[in-house]
């Protein structure tokens, strides 16, 4: 009797450790992708253009309510560690007051478990005052490990209303004059997020990808950026 009940036992545990080496296997082979920014820079068209989603998009009012999350396979992707990615698409700060109280729920639950956040920004802007004061709100809950990329979205209308030449749409690339303002906004991105991540996690200029999401250029090395995550 003694002897089947400690069989019994010995098999519970058996299953037990299967269990738990499946969910660190599972957590291991997933690599989790977080999408933040302010409303209305172009998270969710990001998203649905890189992935091939069909998230709700708005020009005028906020779709992203509540966090929307994708698994994207990446078995595929030769030399990438990880067989899916985990894609979270987060509510985007500067709607409301309330809403960005809110949200902040959302944001505390996510970041932690983040291996990439993708902070997405736009190009034809210089107030950044938003992006700054939320990136050292959340700084507390970066973890060292977190790998940030800036996505500076909205490359075809930098310079557009400062009299420069406009994006080049039929090669879809930006035009000479753009391409001489991106390093200079690329400058400026930095020195801001820099000094509000003031150390918390590792920040590189290249880690500022610059692209369109209406008309795809950059696209690809977003992708790459982030599955590459160096």
């Amino acid at each position: 009797m003694l002897k089947q009940i400690l069989r019994s036992l010995a098999q519970l545990v058996r299953s037990l450790m299967q269990w738990i080496n499946s969910l660190v296997r599972v957590k291991n082979d997933t690599l989790t992708v977080l999408f933040f920014g302010k409303t209305g820079v172009g998270k969710s068209s990001t998203l649905n253009v890189l992935f091939g989603l069909n998230w709700a998009t708005d020009h005028a009012v906020a779709c992203t309510k509540k966090p929307h999350i994708a698994y994207i396979d990446a078995s595929h992707y030769s030399g990438f560690p990880y067989k899916q990615v985990r894609v979270v698409d987060l509510p985007g700060i500067g709607e409301s007051l309330a809403g960005d109280k809110k949200y902040m729920a959302y944001y505390k639950k996510w970041i932690p478990q983040a291996d990439s956040l993708v902070w997405v920004t736009q190009a034809n802007t210089r107030a950044y005052k938003r992006d700054e004061i939320f990136l050292k709100q959340l700084k507390p809950f970066f973890k060292k490990s977190l790998f940030l990329i800036v996505a500076l979205n909205k490359i075809d209308c930098l310079g557009v209303y400062e009299g420069e030449k406009p994006f080049q749409i039929e090669t879809a690339e930006p035009s000479e004059d753009q391409i001489k303002l991106i390093p200079e906004k690329i400058d400026d991105i930095y020195n801001i997020f820099k000094g509000a991540i003031n150390g918390s996690v590792i920040f590189n200029k290249n880690h500022i990808v610059p692209y369109t999401s209406f008309y795809g250029w950059g696209l690809e090395k977003l992708k790459t950026r982030i599955f590459i995550r160096s």
